[in-house]
C-alpha cells in the first residue's frame, strides 16, 4: 500500500462479501465521492492529486471498489450492479444523504448508473473518460475474445509485475499521451506494477459483463436522458481506450451537461495533467 497524502484517513469497512478500504479528507462541505477505473487501478492511484485540493471545502471519499487496491479479497461478483449497491452501503455507512460522483473510467460507469437508480443521492456527476457510454469499443471482438479466455489476464498482470518496461509501454501507449507528459510517471509506474502483482488480473468482472460478442452489454448511452442533476463530461484528447467521441456523445445526450476536452491527455488525465484536471473539478464543485 502506497502512503496516502497528508491529512487522508485510511479506514474500512466490513461487508459480506469483504471488506472496504477507503480513504477521507476534509471536515466539512458537501460530499465528494471518488470512484476509480478497473484494471490496474485503485482510489490512491487515480486520485491522489486531486483528494487534498478537494478537501478544502469539501468532505472528500474515495474508496477501493472491490476486488481492487485494499478491498481484497471480495467473495462475490465484482459487477456493475455489485459497485452500485455498495457505493449506496457505504453512504449510508458515511451518513451522506447524497453527494457529487466523480468516476473515472469504469467509475464513470458506476457513477452514472448509480444516478441513474437513485437520482435523489445524486447532486452532480463528473464523468472521466468513462466507459459505458458507446455501442461498441475499440477492437470490439478483440476485447471480447481476450476477456473470454482464461489466461489473457492473468498473464498481462504476470508480464506488468516482473517487467517495468513493459509496464511502462503499457502506460504510455495505452493510458497515456505520452512519457514526456506525465510528471510522476516512475511513481505511477509502481503503483501499477503493485495493483497488477496484488490482483492477479489486469480484467475485472464488469469487464466480462460489460462486452459482449457484438456490443456493449453496458450501455447507458440510451438512458442518459434522463440524468437531470448537474453534469461535467472530462476527457483526454488522445485517450486511445475510449475515444472522444464517446464523450461528445454522452455529453449531449445528458440534459444540460458541459463537455471539457483536455489537449493532449489519454485515458488517466487525473495523472497526466493533474493541475488543468484538478482545476476543472473544482470549477464544477465549486460551482454545485
Amino acid at each position: 500500500m502506497t502512503a496516502p497524502p497528508q491529512g487522508v484517513e485510511v479506514d474500512q469497512i466490513e461487508f459480506p462479501a469483504g471488506k472496504i478500504r477507503f480513504y477521507r479528507a476534509g471536515s466539512s462541505g458537501p460530499a465528494i465521492v471518488l470512484l476509480h477505473g478497473g484494471g490496474p487501478d485503485n482510489a490512491m492511484l487515480a486520485w491522489r492529486h486531486a483528494i487534498g485540493v478537494l478537501a478544502a471545502d469539501h468532505r472528500v471519499f474515495a474508496p477501493d471498489l472491490p476486488g481492487q487496491g485494499g478491498s481484497m479479497p471480495w467473495y462475490g461478483s465484482a459487477n456493475q450492479r455489485t459497485f452500485e449497491e455498495v457505493l449506496r452501503w457505504l453512504l449510508d455507512a458515511w451518513r451522506v444523504p447524497d453527494a457529487i460522483l466523480v468516476g473515472l473510467s469504469m467509475g464513470g460507469s458506476i457513477a452514472a448508473g448509480f444516478a441513474l437508480r437513485n437520482p435523489q443521492r445524486v447532486r452532480g456527476l463528473v464523468l472521466v473518460d468513462s466507459t459505458g457510454m458507446q455501442h461498441k469499443m475499440p477492437h470490439h471482438f478483440l476485447t471480447y475474445a481476450l476477456l473470454r479466455t482464461r489466461f489473457a489476464g492473468p498473464l498481462a498482470a504476470k508480464l506488468l509485475r516482473l517487467n517495468r518496461s513493459f509496464a511502462r509501454l503499457v502506460l504510455t501507449r495505452g493510458f497515456f499521451a505520452g512519457a514526456q507528459t506525465v510528471p510522476d510517471l516512475e511513481s505511477i509506474v509502481d503503483e501499477v506494477v503493485a495493483e497488477a502483482g496484488a490482483r492477479g488480473s489486469v480484467f475485472a468482472d464488469w469487464h466480462a459483463d460489460a462486452v459482449d460478442r457484438r456490443a456493449m452489454r453496458i450501455n447507458h448511452l440510451p438512458h442518459l436522458d434522463r440524468i437531470h442533476c448537474p453534469v461535467m463530461v472530462i476527457h483526454g484528447e488522445r485517450d486511445a481506450i475510449v475515444p472522444v467521441s464517446a464523450a461528445r456523445d454522452a455529453a449531449d445526450a445528458i440534459p444540460g451537461a458541459s463537455l471539457r476536452v483536455i489537449s493532449g491527455a489519454g485515458h488517466w488525465p487525473n495523472r497526466e495533467k493533474p493541475s488543468e484536471f484538478n482545476a476543472l473539478l473544482r470549477e464544477f464543485v465549486n460551482a454545485h
